[in-house]
């Protein structure tokens, strides 16, 4: 190998350079340095010195957007319900513990998905802001069709804390929950539902689009829990001859025989000819019993509309109506004495 001669500098090797390149961060002097003796070697740099490669950008999960954006909606929302005060077993303060108790759960199923923990414990969603569809950025809620979790024009005490529940609610929040994972599906789906229970609690029920279904067998599949609960309810009725209970049996069945018809109308001819009767768990035959199998039927109800949230295939219409209905049941239940849950039909 010849040797260098007098005044000609030497050449870097790829490794000298790689060496000197790792170290620009020292100062300038180092890059001063690299850069003369490249350019000795008719080497020079386009655009500044060699940067180290970036590392891989994460791709986020599906849904995250959404999911991200209901998390930080849950302590809104429990941040607004705990400043309204009243009562400790008053409907606010019970919706600020539900609320919380979502922001938890929401956040360790986010972690388990593989989203960061610098994501999810972020800054968070800013003030002012709605359910988008995934992926997309948050919209401001400068509409009237859109109001912020924690501010809502006109409205005070409990009826701000209805309208913010209610702002995660609409056609947009049913289309998002559409692309959440599967296994993520009905967590999601039951914290929509008890938004749209707290809001008509407190008294501003939300409003519903009429849904498009694809599948009429699908809604066949949900008639036959939807009977039974009218059949059970029937005999509530019966054996509730007067008074207050008569008055919230006969409401309830009301409701019931409604979603029953819708079902009936959206299965067609998928739907298969009701029993004459369906089995009680047990006789029926005193107010106090009716009492008991009311509670029984809505929380068997409850878990069946929280199961049937997994069975949509993610089509829109259907899981809308699906989540109506396990808000409906939610609503229901709590006049008859069955504890509020964070995710109504899975706790």
């Amino acid at each position: 190998m010849p040797e260098d001669r007098p005044g000609t500098p030497s050449c870097p090797t790829r490794r000298d350079v790689l060496t000197l390149g790792a170290r620009f961060g020292a100062g300038v002097g180092a890059a001063a340095l690299l850069s003369t003796s490249l350019a000795a070697c008719g080497i020079r740099f386009e655009d500044g010195p060699p940067r180290a490669a970036a590392g891989p950008s994460r791709r986020p999960v599906r849904g995250e957007s959404f999911l991200l954006t209901l998390r930080h909606h849950s302590t809104d929302l429990a941040a607004l319900a705990t400043s309204l005060g009243g009562p400790a077993k008053g409907l606010p303060a019970r919706l600020a513990h539900l609320h919380r108790r979502q922001a938890d759960v929401l956040r360790a199923e986010l972690l388990h998905l593989g989203v960061p923990a610098s994501v999810v414990d972020g800054a968070g969603t800013p003030s002012g802001t709605t359910m988008t569809s995934p992926g997309t950025p948050p919209t401001t809620a400068t509409s009237p069709a859109a109001p912020s979790p924690t501010t809502t024009s006109g409205a005070t005490g409990p009826q701000s804390l209805a309208a913010a529940e209610a702002a995660d609610l609409g056609p947009t929040a049913v289309a998002a929950l559409a692309g959440v994972p599967a296994e993520v599906l009905p967590l999601a789906g039951a914290v929509l539902a008890q938004r749209a229970a707290a809001a008509a609690l407190l008294g501003t029920p939300a409003p519903w689009p009429e849904p498009t279904w694809s599948e009429p067998s699908l809604a066949a599949s949900y008639l036959q829990g939807t009977r039974a609960a009218v059949y059970a309810f029937q005999v509530v009725a019966a054996q509730s001859p007067t008074g207050a209970q008569r008055t919230l049996a006969r409401t309830t069945l009301a409701v019931l025989e409604a979603r029953q018809g819708r079902q009936e109308a959206l299965a067609g001819a998928a739907a298969a000819p009701p029993p004459l009767a369906y089995p009680l768990p047990y006789p029926v035959a005193t107010p106090a019993a009716a009492r008991r199998l009311a509670a029984h039927v809505l929380t068997e109800l409850l878990g069946a509309g929280a199961r049937d949230l997994g069975s949509t295939g993610g089509e829109v219409g259907p899981l809308g109506s699906v989540v109506q209905w396990l808000a409906d049941t939610e609503v229901l239940a709590s006049r008859w004495g069955v504890a509020l849950a964070p995710f109504p039909g899975l706790t």
